[in-house]
């Protein structure tokens, strides 16, 4: 890179590093949120774990949420000690990596620093990316660690070797420590890689070997721990039986997350609170499992019926951040309900912006810029963590990791067809 070349990239650099951060500290200092729910889960169990207590609740050893954001708040909290501060300012670190990596990803995919340069833009400037710096949630350590996955893998389908496989996969295994969905992910890229022809069949089996090896490894500590503690060699966690049970279930209509549940949901959970003890985790999720799957198999077209209101709810704005925010505000004495009000419309408007792009790919796949790639890269990715909507249960926060990605299609779709747009002077695009 000539001098004018690395000058324009440190201007780019320094733009997006202001809007990066003016528009995440203006949200943070505007807004000033307890935790509740399900953030003020991991925030006790991180505490937990720092005090010596093991991932437990009230004593009792578990594994019914994945143990992975915890462990980061408590190696976290080794240095600064228990902080909402610090936690809040490691989701801008977090979201800063997911978005190195989403460059990264860009720039292999598109094979243009201009169009990689976009993406990242538009990711930066991301309304619903930007409302959870604010909040514990475990999805922007596990979209930094999906990214860096994705980044080794698709760098490990172009070189030969097996590092960036193995990195690929301790990045996976990572990332599956804090939601389990990314377990199958790199199989379906690679079998997707081989179906586009972007790779043979040799190189995809010997990419997933090494990565998958590598995958379980990083997995295997937390398995033993859970033979050894719950006397069970639970894989990950204990919820699956729950979350399959929650979108097929005689009472959900829509396959979404039921909130209040329904009484006769509660019993059939045996009344499980998250904030309290399970007394036996591992049967109560054999117990849903076969539940959820009687149920799919005795009503067959409920089931399927229910699979367009799942990707609804997946694919839809995501106003969780802003109300739990409005929520937590208020319960530190801050009423941010105008704030709210004035940036919701235009949140959903640029989601609409970045989603609808997605939905249009499949049919405008030739002429997208260099369309393969950014199959690969993004379109593959949504649609794994789509159809997983579409078995289990369908919420918008699923969907955030992911959002970087639909800035990557977009950007792909935009220049590809302004590529193919005759300009002046030109034949069908081509210079006369």
């Amino acid at each position: 890179m000539g001098r004018d070349g690395a000058g324009g990239m440190g201007r780019f650099l320094i733009l997006v590093a202001v809007l990066f951060l003016g528009t995440r500290l203006g949200w943070m200092a505007a807004v000033d949120a307890a935790p509740m729910s399900d953030q003020l889960w991991y925030f006790q169990r991180a505490v937990g774990l720092l005090d010596g207590e093991g991932y437990s609740v009230g004593g009792r050893p578990t594994a019914f949420w994945p143990v992975g954001y915890p462990a980061f708040l408590a190696g976290l909290f080794a240095v600064t000690g228990p902080s909402l501060e610090a936690a809040k300012a490691a989701n801008l670190a977090l979201s800063a990596v997911a978005l190195v990596f989403l460059f990264r990803i860009a720039r292999r995919a598109t094979g243009s620093e201009t169009a990689a340069r976009a993406a990242l833009v538009l990711a930066v400037l991301s309304p619903t990316l930007v409302f959870y710096t604010e909040l514990l949630y475990a999805e922007l350590l596990f979209m930094a660690l999906l990214l860096a996955g994705l980044d080794a893998l698709l760098a490990a389908l172009d070189r030969p070797g097996w590092r960036r496989p193995a990195l690929a996969g301790l990045c996976f295994g990572l990332a599956a420590l804090v939601k389990t969905q990314a377990l199958l992910l790199p199989a379906a890229v690679l079998a997707a890689a081989f179906v586009l022809r972007r790779t043979g069949f040799r190189r995809a089996v010997a990419v997933g070997l090494v990565l998958h090896a590598a995958c379980l490894a990083a997995i295997a500590p937390w398995t033993l721990r859970n033979a050894l503690v719950l006397g069970d060699p639970v894989l990950v966690s204990t919820n699956g039986g729950f979350n399959l049970f929650m979108g097929n279930n005689p009472w959900n209509r829509w396959g979404n997350y039921m909130w209040p549940a329904p009484a006769e949901f509660t019993a059939a959970t045996e009344g499980l609170n998250i904030l309290e003890p399970i007394p036996d985790e591992i049967a109560l999720d054999r117990r849903l499992n076969e539940a959820a799957l009687s149920y799919i198999r005795d009503n067959p077209a409920q089931a399927l019926l229910r699979v367009p209101y799942k990707l609804d709810q997946f694919f839809r704005f995501d106003t969780l951040p802003l109300d739990q925010a409005e929520i937590g505000a208020r319960r530190n004495g801050q009423d941010i309900s105008a704030l709210v009000a004035a940036v919701t419309p235009l949140a959903e408007l640029w989601h609409w912006a970045m989603v609808i792009p997605a939905f249009l790919f499949p049919f405008l796949f030739p002429w997208a810029l260099r369309p393969r790639d950014a199959a690969l890269a993004a379109f593959v990715p949504i649609g794994y963590f789509a159809a997983i909507t579409g078995v289990f249960f369908g919420e918008p926060r699923f969907n955030l990791p992911l959002l970087p990605l639909y800035a990557l299609l977009a950007v792909s779709l935009a220049a590809g067809l302004l590529r193919a747009v005759p300009r002046p002077g030109t034949r069908f695009g081509k210079r006369a």
